[in-house]
């Protein structure tokens, strides 16, 4: 197991006219199939949750690390976000301490960042 994970939200976006393939689902099979390439797959697992309660800012996701801060991230891209999360996975995977700054993001990520949650003690 991983000591560092990025959990999608697969409640995300769900519309009870069209309740199933939510875009926090098709975001998780975007990032299943990158991640199977990509060459630091061993160091972040992906995990999905039932909710993590940003409904008004969809398609949502966190990082969570070992000893480090967690991010919240939302309004994301179901089909576009993918790639640039796993960059920013990189960011945080390198950061001893998780801080990565907004500046250091992908463009595409810096103003969908929610919340930076401190470490557990």
């Amino acid at each position: 197991m991983a000591q560092h994970v990025l959990i999608v939200c697969e409640a995300c976006g769900s519309d009870k006219k069209t309740p199933g393939d939510t875009p926090g689902k098709r975001l998780m099979r975007q990032l299943q199939v990158l991640h199977q390439q990509w060459s630091r797959r061993a160091e972040l697992d992906l995990e999905t949750t039932g909710c993590l309660c940003v409904c008004d800012r969809p398609c949502a996701i966190a990082f969570v690390g070992t000893h480090k801060p967690s991010f919240l991230f939302g309004d994301l891209s179901p089909e576009t976000s993918a790639e640039d999360l796993l960059r920013a996975a990189e960011l945080y995977l390198d950061k001893a301490d998780g801080m990565v700054p907004a500046y250091d993001l992908p463009m595409s990520l810096r103003s969908r960042r929610i919340a930076r949650i401190p470490a557990a003690p």
